[in-house]
């Protein structure tokens, strides 16, 4: 019967969090059944069982693992697999505890940017003075937790809050498969033992030795040990409830983090959009209701087919040299739960505004709901954002790497223009483009941004 592995469910996965187990630890599975709910770096995917047989987890909900990690085995049935084995032998590896499962959730303390390195979680070093938890005189009789030597084992999520509150591991007892520590036996810990933070205090120094007294002196001078702060208990500071970040979150602070390292500028324009808001207007009476376009669709028109006539403004770098894109793929920045996504519109010069607004509208329901495929969220040449419906009237983008450029797109809004002399009313919406310096330069950027604008002043030319 198979061993589960962490699936690489796209390009870029590196990792995945098991968000949700349909089928419950002992049930019996049958072959293509839905089995697990996993996040990755792009969507959350379902993924079905490889085999029939009896389900035994190994990763909990909310673990992070890496690609490869072991998250379950799929027995005979009666239900004993014939993968991993869930409580190592005395001497054995602890397969489900080894340095090569991932950590869970990033502490606070390491000074990263929501990252998630391939290293296991370091083992928590027992304290010499035992511990007699309170929760032990009222906790149902289970099995200890499985060691192999020293190691514990206790899945990434428990050893991650463990170590934020200082607790030790070896004073836990574990419930789950194999008497392994999960989440709420560490919160069960915590909630019935707060003697355990006493864990994370330091040992005590150890004694001076003593001080021989100078020659006629008439006693020993004992040296005064400096007045130390006690120390704060990990769990208390800083004050506040702390929130893991989602998986999600997390890929989202990396990748800012390596787009702040691009040396970046940005360009605004005003674009007069009181023909492109009649145009819109005309459109929304004549198309059915899932065409119906909103300027956020006409902008990636006018992008799209600016980009096809301008195809550097797509170039990336590629080590030392410049990759163009076979298609002009236009990402469009979507507001999910907890985070941000850019779907893909993919060759988008060559569809019309209703099949933009159509496509756009459908990726954005299905990315809310979050059941895209990780392949309709790579591949963009460049992005669009928008915050108009937020009352933003302009702001500068952080560009999605590895793209060059990204537009942020404002609210319209009626200000006093000059026009053949004559101070008027018109629609008004400021356009920023930001882009990768090391790709584009000024006045290529300029003249695409003026293209962009030219095509939205003038929407007849987006209906072709």
């Amino acid at each position: 019967m198979p061993e589960m592995f962490m699936p690489k469910l796209s390009d870029t996965m590196e990792e995945g969090t098991i968000l949700r187990w349909i089928k419950a630890d002992g049930d019996q599975v049958a072959k293509g059944e839905p089995l697990v709910e996993i996040e990755t770096d792009k969507a959350t995917m379902t993924v079905e069982a490889p085999d029939d047989g009896v389900l035994s987890i190994i990763a909990e909900e909310g673990d992070t693992l890496d690609v490869g990690a072991p998250i379950a085995t799929i027995g005979d049935a009666a239900g004993a697999p014939t993968g991993v084995q869930s409580v190592a032998s005395p001497g054995e590896a602890d397969p489900i505890a080894t340095d090569e499962v991932a950590t869970g959730i990033p502490t606070a303390s390491d000074g990263t940017a929501g990252t998630i390195s391939g290293a296991g979680t370091p083992a928590i070093t027992p304290s010499p003075a035992p511990m007699a938890p309170q929760h032990a005189a009222t906790s149902p009789a289970v099995a200890p937790p499985a060691t192999s030597g020293t190691r514990i084992a206790a899945s990434p999520l428990a050893r991650n809050i463990a170590a934020h509150a200082g607790l030790d591991l070896s004073t836990v007892t574990g419930t789950g498969p194999g008497g392994r520590i999960v989440k709420r036996d560490v919160e069960a810990a915590l909630s019935g033992n707060p003697a355990a933070e006493d864990v994370a205090q330091p040992a005590p120094a150890a004694a001076a030795p003593p001080v021989v007294a100078p020659l006629g002196s008439a006693a020993p001078v004992q040296p005064v040990p400096p007045k130390m702060p006690p120390p704060v208990p990990r769990g208390d500071w800083p004050a506040g409830r702390r929130t893991p970040l989602t998986h999600l979150q997390q890929v989202i602070s990396r990748r800012m983090t390596e787009a702040h390292q691009v040396p970046d500028f940005t360009l605004e324009r005003d674009v007069d959009t009181t023909a492109l808001a009649a145009a819109r207007a005309d459109l929304r009476v004549a198309l059915p209701e899932d065409q119906r376009p909103s300027v956020n669709d006409m902008v990636v028109r006018a992008v799209a087919m600016a980009v096809r006539e301008r195809p550097d403004m797509a170039s990336r770098l590629d080590g030392d040299d410049l990759l163009v894109p076979d298609g002009v793929h236009v990402g469009v920045a979507v507001s999910v739960p907890g985070g941000l996504i850019v779907p893909v519109v993919r060759d988008a010069d060559q569809k019309t505004v209703p099949q933009i607004a159509a496509e756009v509208r459908d990726l954005a329901r299905r990315g809310r709901a979050g059941t895209l495929r990780p392949n309709e969220m790579e591949g963009s040449a460049i992005s669009v954002t928008n915050l108009g419906m937020f009352g933003i009237d302009r702001f500068h983008a952080v560009i999605n790497a590895p793209e060059p450029a990204i537009l942020a797109v404002g609210r319209s809004v009626e200000r006093p223009v000059v026009l053949d002399g004559h101070v008027v009313v018109r629609e008004v919406m400021t356009l920023s483009l930001s882009v990768d310096h090391r790709v584009i330069y000024g006045a290529e950027a300029a003249t695409f941004l003026g293209r962009v604008a030219e095509l939205l002043e003038h929407p007849a030319a987006l209906l072709v």
